[in-house]
């Protein structure tokens, strides 16, 4: 009987369920020397025939189901465009021959050879994208080319998604202090999405300063008030914003700034006063350029007839560097006014106390002379009028030979880099009748008037002089008037603008130096009950010192 599988037997039919064994090889197992043979090519997995010049594969086409992807950021087939990330596919499908070969098709018909193909079997291959690949040729088409030519694609088998882009540089978003209030896009760590897509946005690393400033999860914005006394410095941190296609970590900073403490504090905007109106500490953690007043404690006026008290001293310096360190600040006390009528080397007014600040002295204001008692000016040095920040006001004499009616001068020192006031107290007079007209005060913008002799009946008491105006404080403030001068007639003197008191010609007190003026006092009248105080006292003096916040470092 025949072999079933011997065509030049009788049996000429295929008859069974087995399949026809072919001759089989490798391709360099190939003869060739006939055309019309066939075999199958155990190197390409595919039956061939040679048509007389070569060998022909004999194949169906590939085909293609779906890909999926290793990408851990993107979602599904959208893939992050970082430009440096390399995402692995994986085809899956059938009829995929050995040696298949894979390309990625962009949208403006750029042709990409995959990178890294490897077939997997017949129904799966993995390759990986290729740098170069973005946005720009979104979507990308996937075809598979077997060795014999026959190709598969999928369409529109995956995209690049843009990842956020932040609109704010790395680094510093700015400078913090602490009860500051932060609104607004002041702290904007705020991304953009060319896509669309919704932007989540963490802290991954570091941390805010303090407590009260948060980010903002859906906007990107830090806001809030700072709080907790965070030490100053330097806070670094990273924030994430996110997509579900792709992530972009960008680092900033913010910068926590301690404000100086010390006195009374007033802010506005950019700038803040600080006002010491009693003696205390400046303290700061940074160098910064201040405008520092310093205004001396006022002169008292003297207790009868006489010379009124000078001002104090005013020392105005402009952007003085300040270092880090706790400075002491003395804020002079106003020198007490003299006693009343017959309390000999008593009667004339006391000198105010110096403000210091910053190495800057304001001297306390001179106080004011007083009627020469004693008639012997040997014997009366004690009520002569004294030198000052501004010079007390000369008291009035018996006798034109007296020295005791002559107004005190200026003591005022000068500082490199600062403005000095400070002026000479008018003179007191020797009188024509019983009027005894003394001098007023000197004031920090000018100096004392004098007092002139007069008809009886008549005040030719001496002005104080004139305070001088700042505007460190926001607003023209005028400091360190001098005191008027008081008779035994009628009348008094009054005291200069910035808190000079005025003179009296009873047996009322005079009136005192403005308070944290430096202003000096009044004089005294006459016929006061034996040991009043008629003498105003000089007004206490002031610090005052203003910055920039934004020049705090």
């Amino acid at each position: 009987m025949a072999n079933s599988r011997d065509f030049t037997g009788k049996n000429r039919k295929f008859t069974g369920t087995k399949g026809i064994v072919t001759p089989k090889g490798t391709t360099g197992e190939r003869v060739g020397a006939e055309s019309g043979e066939l075999r199958f090519n155990t190197t390409t997995q595919l039956m061939e025939y040679y048509d007389g010049t070569t060998w022909k594969p004999i194949d169906a086409p590939p085909t293609i189901s779906n890909i999926t992807t290793n990408d851990a950021i993107g979602t599904g087939t959208v893939f992050n465009a970082d430009g440096s990330t390399l995402f692995q596919i994986t085809i899956n499908g059938g009829n995929f021959s050995v040696g298949c070969t894979v390309q990625f098709i962009g949208n403006t018909g750029t042709t990409y050879s995959a990178g890294s193909v490897n077939r997997v079997s017949a129904s799966q291959i993995t390759c990986n994208t290729i740098a170069g690949m973005g946005t720009s040729d979104d979507p990308y088409d996937v075809r598979v080319t077997n060795t014999s030519g026959l190709s598969a694609t999928l369409d529109d088998a995956f995209s690049y998604n843009a990842p956020p882009v932040f609109v704010t540089a790395a680094g510093s978003l700015g400078n913090v202090f602490n009860s500051q209030t932060i609104s607004g896009s002041t702290f904007d760590a705020s991304a953009t999405d060319a896509e669309g897509n919704t932007i989540t946005y963490s802290i991954v690393s570091g941390s805010l300063p303090g407590s009260g400033l948060t980010l903002s999860s859906s906007t990107g914005l830090i806001t809030g008030t700072l709080s907790g006394n965070p030490a100053g410095g330097v806070y670094v941190f990273t924030v994430r914003a996110s997509t579900t296609e792709g992530t972009t970590d960008r680092q900033f900073s913010i910068s926590v700034i301690i404000i100086p403490a010390g006195g009374t504090i007033v802010n506005a905007g950019d700038v803040n006063v600080h006002t010491f109106n009693s003696s205390g500490s400046f303290s700061t953690t940074s160098t910064v350029p201040v405008d520092v007043l310093v205004v001396g404690g006022g002169g008292g006026g003297a207790g009868a007839f006489a010379g009124g008290g000078g001002a104090g001293g005013v020392v105005y310096a402009t952007s003085k560097s300040i270092s880090p360190g706790t400075y002491t600040i003395t804020v002079g006390e106003g020198g007490l006014g003299g006693l009343g009528w017959q309390q000999i080397n008593q009667m004339r007014g006391n000198t105010g106390d110096d403000s210091v600040a910053f190495s800057l002295t304001a001297k306390g204001g001179g106080g004011g002379g007083s009627f020469d008692y004693q008639y012997n000016p040997s014997a009366n040095s004690d009520q002569t009028a004294r030198p000052g920040g501004s010079g007390g006001g000369g008291g009035s004499a018996q006798t034109q030979m007296s020295s005791n009616y002559q107004g005190a001068p200026s003591n005022q020192p000068s500082f490199a880099g600062a403005t000095s006031y400070g002026n000479a107290g008018g003179n007191g007079n020797f009188p024509e009748g019983n009027n005894y007209n003394g001098g007023g005060g000197g004031g920090a913008g000018g100096a004392g008037g004098n007092g002139t002799p007069g008809s009886p009946g008549q005040s030719n008491c001496g002005p104080g002089g004139a305070g001088q105006a700042f505007s460190i404080t926001g607003s023209s403030v005028t400091y360190a008037g001098g005191g008027g001068a008081s008779t035994q007639g009628n009348g008094f003197g009054t005291g200069g603008s910035g808190g000079g008191g005025n003179g009296t010609q009873t047996s009322t007190a005079a009136q005192s130096g403005g308070t944290n003026l430096g202003g000096g006092g009044g004089a005294g009248g006459y016929n006061a009950p034996s040991g009043s105080r008629l003498g105003g006292s000089g007004g206490k003096g002031v610090v005052i010192v203003k910055y920039n916040i934004s020049a705090l470092t």
